[in-house]
Parts: C-alpha cells; structure tokens; sequence
C-alpha cells in the first residue's frame, strides 16, 4: 500500500510539473507557432501516457486491451493527419 502512494504521488509531481511545463515553454523559447504547437502535443502525448499508465492501470492489462488503446490512438492520429492536410491545402 505505501509503496502505491508513493509511486501515485511521484506521477501526479510529474503530471504537475508537465503542466507548468505546458504553461511556460511558450514564453522561455520562443518558437515558431508550429514549433511551439508541436512541443505541446509531445508534453500532452506525455502526460496521457501517464495517466493511461498509471491511473487506468494499463500496465497491468492483457495484450488484447492494450490493442484497443493503441488502436484508438492510431485512428486518432490518422484523424489529425486528414485534417492537417486538409488546413495545409485551404
């Protein structure tokens, strides 16, 4: 049990400072929006990984639903892919 809550609370530090992170990159690099958007996405990619990890016990899950969560992720990523080329053509 200890050892759960310490683990809980090292993720949701990490989960916090991913956060600050998302608020001040902006203003401490000054990127391209492009740049700036893309750096956003890795730290949210991040902390979804976290949180799918840790709070929606992943780890522990069979193959089989791993496959769903990727798969989701996968037709996710093929939705922002359209739409991307669909912004980039207008």
């Amino acid at each position: 049990m200890e050892h759960t809550v310490v683990i809980y609370t090292k993720v949701l530090a990490g989960l916090l400072l991913l956060t600050l992170l998302t608020f001040l990159q902006p203003t401490l690099y000054h990127l391209t929006p492009g740049k700036t958007a893309g750096i956003q996405i890795l730290i949210a990619v991040m902390k979804i990984g976290l949180i799918g990890v840790y709070y929606m016990h992943l780890r522990r899950e069979t193959s089989y639903l791993k496959s769903y969560v990727v798969m989701a992720f996968v037709i996710l990523l093929i939705f922002f892919v359209i739409v991307g080329i669909d912004v980039v053509d207008s």
